[in-house]
This record gives C-alpha cells, structure tokens and sequence, in this order.
C-alpha cells in the first residue's frame, strides 16, 4: 500500500526532468495521476514510465498535451482530472522547464 493510494495528482510538466520523476513517484505510491506537457513523443514516454509502476492501470493515469499557458489547456487538464477521477487532491506545478 502506498502512501497515496486513491489520491489524484496533477503534475504540470510532466513530460520530462523533475516533472516526469514527480508523476511517476506518485503512481508508484498508488495515486491516479494526470500527467501534461507539451510534446506528445517524451508523455507518452512519461506514460510509459507511469504505467510500468502502477500496474499497467491506464484508468490510473489521464494525459493532457497543451501549453498550461493557455486557459483552454488548464480548463481541459482541470475539468478531465475530475472527470477521469471524480476529484482532485494535490496540484504539483509549474513544472516547465
């Protein structure tokens, strides 16, 4: 049992360095994780990572591709968090590098 089982995490950033190491972290210790960045090859690589971890439980991880700059792509990595998981519990960013 880890110790955020059944959390939801955001991590900004996520598609590589701290960002990356953070989301992955959190889904080894059992939270269900969203994960965004701007290139879509390295999260895909960061989902990779998340699923060798967590069981290979793709209901535990929700990817956003977008530039959290722009207010349409927070809306869209807030509002599909919640609707992926049914909450939010720990927001870890700006991550960016």
């Amino acid at each position: 049992m880890g110790q955020f089982d059944g959390r939801v995490v955001i991590v900004t950033g996520s598609s590589n360095g701290i960002g990356r190491a953070t989301a992955v972290k959190f889904a080894k210790e059992g939270a269900m994780v969203t994960i965004c960045g701007r290139d879509e090859k390295t999260l895909n690589e960061t989902k990779s990572m998340v699923l060798a971890v967590n069981g290979s439980d793709e209901k535990k991880v929700f990817m956003v591709r977008g530039d959290i700059c722009q207010e349409e792509v927070k809306k869209e990595i807030v509002e599909g968090t919640v609707n992926a998981f049914g909450r939010l519990d720990v927001l870890v960013g700006p991550l960016t590098s």
